[in-house]
């Protein structure tokens, strides 16, 4: 589906489309105001709409398929909500903009070339939205396995303020149509990309040397765990954390793919990995089981690894989740769908083990004594990771939140000096 100056149109009207766009961008460009006050009101309006349950229609079917629960639609939901956009935009943008004196103004770039990635639901939407807080002009390609809810959201969003009409078209691009791709990455000042080294190894190469590669790559998130927090005949934050596993099914940037347990006896590390997997195993039952396929490649998965491993690995196996334990200290992505792993780090090899990464870390879950907290956050800070939450709120962002580690407003923005 294409949606194009507030009209959708089937995916064979691409071409006709193509012919119109750059003239559609100009129009926008020339006409610009400051839309951040629209774009802020328009998405409280549709946050509105969807508690009220307009668009239950397409949202209830993913809720039932495990896709997203209640909870996450909830923060999502909350976070268009105008006091919490209002805050983003205020703690990205206004502060400079407060700043702006004679000679000094913070422009947009001017057309952004969303690529987005399909690993989470609505992201697509999110990242024109920021696009538009900017005041840019927004082209999205939307993910090969996109179901319709950014396009859905965001012609809601132009119906509800139909002067955003000439900020946002959307085209449902495959990413084998290298043609159409550069016709799209040639209109733009900057290609904003979401995903994998390749995508944006990918995006360079259809970019003209001039064209602006704003990239939120592939990012690996984990927990740190000190031993004592496993001899506890309960801890809230180990249940927190299985929780998050299974909400995210490991499948975002901030979800934890494993568990660091500062230690380096073997027997403790084991010992942590036999405690978490019965957790893991309780939360996940309150959790919809995997579809077919994806436990079907799982399974393939740890039949390869048994039959090849090299003793380095013990899978310890229940019921729809699994922990491997292993005994080195390599950070990795996890097979992900309530299957995690459980590796020895102790402290004092934090940043040795990790720095080397610094281009693909995000989020730590740290979960350890109070009195432990401030020394640990210190030494995984130098790392280079981005941010430090408890367990079971690593997925969670707070608005004015920033983005691995940087305000993305502000890389939608240009300075402009007047003289």
């Amino acid at each position: 589906m294409i949606l194009f100056e507030g009209k959708l149109y089937e995916d064979s009207e691409a071409d006709n489309i193509f012919e119109k766009l750059w003239d559609s961008c100009i129009r926008t460009i020339e006409s610009r105001s400051d839309i951040s006050g629209l774009v802020i009101d328009a998405c409280n309006r549709l946050a509105e709409n969807i508690k009220g349950g307009k668009y239950d229609e397409i949202i209830l079917p993913m809720l039932e398929r495990g896709i997203f629960t209640k909870e996450q639609l909830k923060d999502a939901v909350a976070f268009f909500e105008k006091s919490n956009l209002q805050k983003k935009y205020d703690t990205e943008l206004g502060v400079i903009k407060a700043a702006e004196s004679d000679g000094k103004r913070i422009e947009p770039l001017g057309v952004l070339f969303h690529i987005a990635a399909g690993n989470a639901e609505g992201l697509p939407f999110y990242s024109v939205i920021e696009g538009m807080l900017a005041g840019n002009v927004n082209i999205l390609k939307l993910p090969s396995m996109d179901d319709g809810l950014s396009v859905m959201l965001l012609n809601e969003l132009v119906k509800e303020e139909p002067v955003l009409a000439g900020y946002v078209s959307v085209f449902d691009v495959p990413s084998t149509n290298i043609a159409s791709l550069k016709f799209l990455a040639g209109l733009v000042d900057a290609i904003v990309v979401w995903g994998s080294d390749e995508a944006v190894r990918a995006a360079r190469t259809m970019a003209d040397p001039e064209t602006q590669i704003i990239s939120w790559g592939h990012k690996l998130s984990f927990a740190y765990i000190t031993p004592e927090i496993f001899d506890e005949p309960e801890n809230n934050e180990l249940v927190a954390l299985a929780k998050h596993i299974c909400e995210t099914r490991q499948l975002l940037c901030n979800s934890c793919q494993g568990i660091f347990v500062d230690s380096e006896d073997e027997a403790v590390v084991l010992k942590a990995g036999k405690k978490f997997l019965d957790i893991l195993e309780n939360v996940a039952a309150d959790f919809p089981s995997e579809p077919v396929g994806v436990r079907g490649k799982l399974s393939i998965a740890f039949y390869n690894e048994e039959l090849e491993g090299d003793g380095s690995k013990k899978l310890l196996r229940g019921k729809g989740v699994s922990v491997t334990v292993s005994n080195d200290s390599e950070l990795e992505l996890s097979h992900m769908f309530k299957n995690c792993w459980v590796k020895p780090l102790p402290r004092q090899n934090i940043v040795k083990a990790l720095k080397g990464k610094r281009g693909h870390l995000q989020t730590v879950g740290l979960i350890c004594s109070d009195a432990e907290r401030a020394v640990l956050s210190d030494i995984l800070v130098r790392t280079g990771i981005t941010r430090i939450a408890h367990g079971g709120d690593m997925a969670f962002t707070a608005p004015g939140a920033a983005h691995d580690g940087e305000y993305p407003l502000r890389r939608y923005t240009r300075i402009v000096d007047i003289s």
